[in-house]
């Protein structure tokens, strides 16, 4: 027979995973239709499409570089469910309800450990998933969505002293986000040594050996490994290169002090988009400070924990900022642990605050006694309750793709066909069409300098010939990148699309002026504003293969001068 607190705990975990569910149904609401795309998978699962059909992408730059990125389990777990007969990004919608789940019972259950109170769980499983649905990271389904179940579960399992689960915790750690193994090592080594007492315990140094060598073994592939996309850019390029400023692919460099240490995406401390109440646990310091007058306090247990991952996520975030950007961005190794952190903290908070409140309340007379309890239970509430006022500040970032015909359109040419052109909407071609694009602004990452300089000059490449007077010029590029298809919106000649084209009116607003790919946008929108004539216009009547609404497709082979080979499919007109 189960005791009366099993009975509880499972109460209160059963509830938790209800209201998870109950908030993932974000993505049932707006993750539904087959052309309905996560904007982040674009770019981390449209190769992925690979598993099924191996003639796709073929000798394709983009799709090469992000698999060679991806981590091994990540990887694996898509290969995985593509034999199954999943397409990825069926799975990718599939992915984030199974992961907030996970994550939840793993944060309730580390809740639980930390603060035997089950309630205490369920606060923090409410407040723990209003953060990961109010910003993109878990939705994506892509590598860092894992980092909250693992991070949760190696918690918990530390919190266990469950020595072999730890290593396990960290070696899966590895294999879906690499670089949170150095935050568990690090929380690892500071837990052997029981930070912040220093005292040496054979048990804890133990668990902690354990888990380091876990870590090492897992992250020495990397050590040993060298990518063909390489080297990773250094501080003093990206220090020279528009694309890590304001306007720029990955800004990354403000001038404003205090959102680029605090809050820049990239770069700042603290996570952005969370709920105000995932703040009340800075207050759970000040009730360790003061145990004496906080009654409940003195039921918590390895307190100490919070110390050590704030340290250690701390660290890797000052170690990233100086070993810029070898560790990747400064900002992975907090926002992530913060979340995490503070939604554990707050739910603990709460539960010993409105305690406290309505313990103290019955040492007064009714009025006072009841104001007391009303304003515990309301408290509560307003933390319980919060998810159904703050549903409308999930983000998933899904992204509804206008333009079926198009690609339906491109579905229909050869396999290995690449596709050119300027419009966002080329972004979208790899996951509907399963075709190859040039160069698209969603996939233009700029870390690696072996795969982003290649990237940068295609679209140099592109956008001088896009809007070019001269057609050899244009002729010259097709030839050289072996351009099949090239894009045109209707109105992309004019200078109001100009300055609607997201991409183009970014890069030309950015202040480094002397970036070659700054220069080559801004060259355009001065010759379009001097009304010069471009060369591809000459191009629409004669060597359109497609027509929509918004777009004409030209031939590449047509445009080079040979003759127009009227495509026979889906579009023809």
């Amino acid at each position: 027979m189960w005791s009366g607190l099993r009975r509880k705990r499972l109460l209160w975990l059963s509830l938790s995973v209800v209201a998870s569910l109950a908030m993932a149904s974000v993505v049932v609401r707006e993750g539904i239709g087959a052309y309905v795309v996560q904007d982040d998978a674009r770019q981390h699962v449209f190769w992925m499409q690979r598993f099924s059909d191996r003639d796709l992408f073929p000798n394709d730059l983009i799709a090469d570089y992000f698999q060679s990125v991806a981590p091994a389990g990540y990887t694996a777990l898509y290969r995985a469910a593509s034999m199954l007969g999943l397409d990825p990004f069926s799975f990718n919608k599939l992915l984030p309800p199974i992961l907030a789940v996970v994550a939840t019972v793993f944060a309730f259950g580390a809740t639980v450990q930390l603060f035997p109170v089950p309630w205490a769980g369920f606060c923090t499983a409410i407040i723990f998933n209003l953060s990961l649905w109010m910003k993109d990271d878990l939705v994506s389904g892509t590598p860092r969505a894992f980092v909250y179940p693992l991070l949760t579960a190696f918690l918990y399992f530390l919190l266990r002293r469950k020595t072999w689960s730890v290593a396990l915790s960290v070696v899966a750690t590895g294999l879906f986000y690499p670089q949170y193994v150095l935050v568990e090592a690090g929380v690892l080594a500071l837990y052997g040594v029981e930070f912040p007492r220093f005292r040496l315990r054979r048990s804890a140094i133990a668990l902690a050996l354990v888990g380091c060598m876990a870590a090492v073994l897992v992250l020495l592939p990397f050590v040993f490994a060298t990518n063909e996309f390489g080297p990773v850019v250094t501080l003093q390029q990206a220090q020279q290169s528009a694309d890590f400023y304001p306007k720029g692919r990955s800004a990354f460099f403000y001038s404003d002090s205090f959102y680029f240490w605090l809050s820049g995406d990239r770069s700042g401390l603290l996570p952005g988009r969370t709920p105000l109440v995932l703040w009340i646990g800075a207050l759970f310091p000040v009730f360790l400070k003061f145990k004496k007058q906080f009654f409940d306090v003195r039921k918590l247990r390895q307190s100490q924990v919070f110390l050590q991952l704030l340290v250690s996520a701390l660290s890797w975030f000052l170690l990233a900022h100086l070993f810029l950007f070898k560790l990747h961005l400064p900002s992975r190794y907090t926002h992530h642990s913060f979340r995490v952190l503070f939604a554990i903290a707050s739910g603990i908070t709460i539960v010993i605050l409105v305690r406290e409140i309505w313990r103290r309340s019955l040492q007064f007379k009714e009025v006072y006694r009841i104001l007391g309890q009303t304003i515990s239970v309301a408290l509560l509430f307003s933390v319980l309750a919060s998810p159904l006022w703050l549903s409308d500040s999930f983000r998933t970032a899904y992204h509804e793709a206008p333009e079926v015909e198009l690609y339906d359109f491109f579905k229909t040419t050869p396999k290995d066909s690449v596709v050119a052109g300027i419009d966002g909407e080329v972004n979208n071609i790899p996951t509907f069409s399963q075709r190859s694009i040039l160069v698209g602004m969603e996939y233009a990452i700029p870390y690696h300098l072996g795969y982003y300089e290649t990237i940068n000059k295609r679209a140099i490449d592109l956008i001088r010939a896009h809007y070019s007077s001269n057609l050899d010029f244009i002729q010259k590029i097709v030839k050289s990148y072996d351009i099949d298809y090239w894009v045109v919106a209707k109105n992309d000649f004019s200078e109001a699309y100009l300055e609607q084209n997201y991409w183009l009116e970014k890069i030309e607003e950015s202040k480094m002026k002397d970036d070659p790919l700054v220069r080559a946008v801004a060259d355009v929108f001065e010759s379009v504003k001097a009304g010069q004539m471009v060369a591809l216009q000459s191009q629409l009547d004669r060597c359109s293969v497609f027509e929509s609404n918004r777009f004409v497709v030209l031939e590449g082979n047509c445009i080079v001068g040979n003759s127009p080979q009227r495509h026979r499919g889906h579009g023809e007109f």
